[in-house]
């Protein structure tokens, strides 16, 4: 019977292994020094069932940021983000947009949990504090 180190075993699984792609980062994205001052704050709005959507954004260094997100249908995310030279960043099933000085486009993906079918929602969030 032949044996196989375990360097041999590791260099296998090593040379088979591929990392998993990122999502929350859309294909092509370019990435440069944001303005903290135009991201960093708490960020309100409401849904179209009038529910209240949180974003708050903090230590905002370079082109990344933390974000803890909150919505009645999506529940608590929080991450670390990457923000394009478009102004977008994504999180769970949302995608957020600078789009003016205070303004944030919302747009997420809403599954029906009984049929399946996809619908996006888009809602508009205001720069409440920084």
């Amino acid at each position: 019977m032949a044996t196989v180190s375990t360097t041999n075993i590791f260099s296998i699984l090593q040379s088979a292994y591929s990392a998993p792609t990122q999502a929350s980062i859309p294909p092509g994205s370019k990435f440069a020094n944001v303005d903290p001052t135009q991201w960093q704050g708490t960020w309100t709005s409401t849904d179209s069932n009038g529910k209240p959507i949180t974003i708050a954004i903090s230590n905002v260094s370079g082109y990344r940021a933390n974000v803890r997100f909150q919505s009645a249908d999506g529940g608590l995310q929080t991450g670390r983000i990457y923000i394009n030279t478009n102004n977008v960043f994504r999180i769970g099933n949302s995608q957020m947009q600078l789009t003016s000085a205070g303004k944030m486009t919302v747009s997420t993906v809403i599954t029906d949990p009984t049929t399946g079918n996809q619908s996006m929602e888009t809602d508009h969030a205001t720069l409440q504090s920084s």
